[in-house]
């Protein structure tokens, strides 16, 4: 492989904006939480997302024992939030930032003023390099919050005009 490859594509990549989620999962009792800006939409029929979880972060255990996922789509004062899941903070700590509702009946626990929590199980995985895809399909969809999302561009949070 071309050495230059992959930092030219990263790159590339910061010229993406992107909403910032945050994926919850939980498996035997333990939260876990992420930030991620690798998920999309697969499908409307079936409506399904996917989302790329790293083999190394620990929502991975989660993710390996099947656990449903919740993706959090963060409002623009959710900064916080995104930080503390993207590496700021370790373990269930990051349930401390931000308003939760905690995990009922096998649903991970979920941001309760997210602008849309998305509610997924897992129905096919494909495992690519350091990652692997989850497909998901839509059980639910909540829409708590009309504040604009926030967004990350370029290694840095942005408003979105509306």
């Amino acid at each position: 492989m071309d050495d230059a490859l992959a930092p030219a594509l990263k790159s590339a990549l910061r010229n993406l904006v992107r909403s910032v989620v945050v994926v919850t999962a939980q498996v035997d009792g333990q939260p876990f939480a992420m930030a991620a800006t690798a998920v999309s939409e697969v499908s409307m029929d079936p409506p399904s997302m996917l989302v790329c979880i790293n083999r190394n972060a620990a929502i991975f255990q989660a993710i390996d024992a099947g656990s449903d996922l919740m993706l959090n789509v963060l409002s623009a004062d959710h900064e916080a939030v995104s930080r503390a899941c993207g590496g700021g903070v370790r373990g269930g700590e990051r349930f401390a930032i931000g308003c939760w509702e905690g995990a009922v009946e096998g649903r991970p626990p979920f941001l309760r003023d997210a602008c849309a929590v998305i509610h997924l199980t897992q129905a096919n995985v494909v495992d690519h390099g350091s990652h692997r895809v989850v497909i998901g399909d839509v059980l639910s969809v909540t829409l708590p919050s009309s504040l604009p999302p926030l967004a990350y561009f370029d290694g840095r949070y942005v408003q979105v005009a509306a």
